[in-house]
């Protein structure tokens, strides 16, 4: 979902699988991060249902990247690590600016249609409880009903809510991807800094944000990469120099 960091490594310890023919790693550091996120949930017990959800979301959102891809005969694959996940691919022939950022929007987009199911799901759950339907009833008064309610809840912020901050037009989210390729239509250093100036000011204003709502974890991320594109801008400065 955000590639804050380069391709950590394999390790005996990771988890391979397949999803529509697209290969998938999980490496340890994934389920580490996810567990310590999940250690703020209110109750212990729902720390593997978060851990679940997370790791769906994140699945569905490289999907999106990985599948879009693909489409243009580009063969991915996906890594999740512990600050979220990348698809990777190496782009061939047709390989332009309009389908990179179709490319970069396809995750969040993903996300966000994983989000619109999953509260429809909910509003029909909620309408059979309204109705006094005895499906919604038991299920929800079960033993399960309490983590099929948490689980909503929690598909719903983090394919909504960390989509929308994936938008942020902050190199390497999504959104700063998407404007870097419309910044630098020619190459031009002019383009790539103006790019990554932009990063620099939204990524900072998030960390302010997320500080004045005493948010440390999210506020040190945006202030982490507030730096970076300010790390990118010298590089490019340097490059054309």
């Amino acid at each position: 979902m955000m590639q804050l960091l380069g391709d950590p490594g394999t390790t005996q310890y990771d988890l391979r699988f397949s999803v529509l023919g697209i290969p998938v790693r999980v490496h340890p550091l994934f389920w580490l991060i996810g567990l310590l996120l999940g250690s703020q949930t209110p109750e212990l017990s729902l720390v593997a249902i978060w851990v679940g959800c997370l790791f769906v979301s994140i699945l569905v959102h490289e999907l999106g990247h990985a599948l879009a891809a693909r489409s243009y005969g580009w063969h991915p694959d996906i890594v999740l690590h512990g600050f979220g996940g990348f698809a990777r691919y190496s782009p061939g022939y047709g390989y332009t600016r309009k389908r990179a950022i179709w490319i970069a929007f396809a995750g969040p987009l993903a996300g966000f249609v994983l989000c619109a199911i999953v509260f429809c799901g909910d509003l029909w759950i909620q309408a059979g409880q309204a109705e006094n339907q005895a499906w919604a009833i038991t299920l929800m008064k079960s033993s399960a009903g309490k983590g099929i309610d948490y689980a909503i809840g929690v598909l719903i912020y983090i394919n909504l809510f960390w989509g929308l901050v994936n938008l942020m037009p902050v190199f390497p989210l999504d959104g700063g991807k998407i404007c870097f390729e419309l910044c630098n239509g020619r190459g031009s250093y002019s383009g790539q800094s103006r790019a990554y100036k932009i990063g620099m000011m939204a990524a900072g204003l998030m960390a302010l944000y997320f500080a004045q709502q005493s948010r440390l974890l999210p506020a040190l991320m945006f202030g982490s990469l507030a730096y970076q594109n300010y790390q990118f801008y010298n590089q490019a400065k340097r490059g054309y120099q």
